[in-house]
């Protein structure tokens, strides 16, 4: 009889070695280590302390990198004919340099001739001045005669200014017709894009002459699924990078979500796992240095949590039954089986949104031979 129970102890302890598992004296102290999947791999259960803090991504989105500010200059055939485009790509503008020249021949002849028309009121005045100031000084006494002299002279200086002022006129509009055939840059940046080949034709209308980017002011635009809309907001900070440079990342925050999708139904989702579903466009305000990145970079964008919540190791979360938990280790050190509700998580941490607080001793790396108000004893760490 002794010796069955000898056996069977044996085996009970053969069964329970794998988890090294010992029970020690009444006081059930348990020492607890996973089984080792790997040599070389610590599995070691620790304690470490729940505590608030923000996971470092909750959303993955993809993006492409533009111009904050650009300029496109178009064909506009009422300006006549193009004389002259007056920069190539890869040239570097000034705000207000010329970029596009039309031919200023009608333009100029209209100008010239109503500074003729100004300069000949002018003379036409400065005779008539001299006119009456001469028939005033003719007599000593001031006659008749004198006074319908004068005043016809009168009228013809009120009438050259007239005509002075419809030539200024006529001048002003002349300059902006000038002014019209050089179309100036609005900003300082680079040309991208250089078309010398449009011509007068329907669809050349809308064909580009000139683009100019600022790669001063970048940003990123993309789409977001209908899912990740009420997990984001204005102004939360990003981290993104691109597949060009893989070594350096970028920082932004997101400027603008729509709150229309741009089309329903079916689609691609911007997240990563192609999901479907409406897609909102956003936009990220890059706040780092711009460095070597490129308009029309695609980029892989992270979305950092603005929001406080519980954290405990990925690994301190088990699953049964559809159900997650925690092992805690209670003020008496002893372990507690705790349901626990998910939030989002990272590479590392686990936000706990329900059934933890702030403080909590919790257990990593839990064995299944684990029990409920056996003491426990392991290295307390701090997550």
């Amino acid at each position: 009889m002794k010796g069955n129970k000898k056996t069977k102890k044996w085996q009970l302890y053969t069964a329970i070695g794998a988890a090294s598992i010992i029970i020690i004296g009444a006081a059930g102290i348990l020492l607890f280590r996973q089984p080792s999947q790997a040599a070389g791999k610590d599995d070691t259960s620790h304690l470490v302390v729940a505590k608030e803090g923000t996971v470092a991504s909750s959303v993955l989105l993809s993006g492409t990198v533009t111009a904050k500010n650009e300029q496109y200059v178009y064909l506009d055939a009422s300006k006549g004919e193009v004389d002259e485009i007056l920069v190539s790509v890869g040239d570097k503008v000034d705000k207000g340099q010329a970029l596009v020249k039309y031919n200023s021949t009608e333009a100029q002849s209209a100008y010239d001739a109503a500074n003729r028309a100004i300069a000949k009121a002018d003379r036409r005045i400065k005779d008539l001045k001299e006119s009456r100031n001469n028939t005033l000084a003719d007599s000593e006494e001031y006659d008749g005669a004198q006074e319908s002299s004068v005043s016809s002279i009168d009228s013809q200086i009120s009438d050259a200014r007239d005509s002075r002022a419809d030539a200024e006129a006529q001048l002003k509009k002349a300059q902006a017709q000038l002014d019209a055939t050089k179309i100036l840059s609005t900003l300082e940046g680079t040309v991208v894009e250089v078309n010398r080949n449009v011509s007068k034709s329907t669809s050349a209308a809308n064909q580009v002459m000139v683009h100019v980017v600022s790669n001063d002011n970048l940003q990123v635009k993309g789409e977001l699924s209908e899912y990740n809309l009420a997990n984001l907001s204005v102004d939360q900070e990003v981290t993104f990078s691109s597949k060009v440079y893989q070594d350096k990342t970028w920082t932004g925050k997101i400027s603008y979500i729509s709150a229309y999708p741009k089309n329903s139904g079916e689609g691609t989702n911007a997240i990563t796992g192609g999901n479907t579903g409406s897609k909102y466009p956003y936009t990220i305000e890059v706040t780092s240095e711009i460095g070597d990145l490129r308009p029309g970079f695609t980029v892989s964008v992270e979305v950092k949590s603005d929001k406080k919540s519980i954290l405990v190791p990925l690994t301190s979360v088990i699953t049964e039954d559809g159900k997650n938990y925690v092992w805690v280790v209670d003020e008496e050190n002893k372990a507690k089986k705790i349901e626990v509700s998910l939030g989002n998580a990272d590479a590392e941490n686990q936000e706990i949104t329900s059934g933890l607080t702030d403080g909590t001793k919790v257990i990593s790396n839990p064995t299944t031979s684990l029990e409920e108000g056996k003491e426990v004893k392991a290295d307390e760490t701090t997550n």
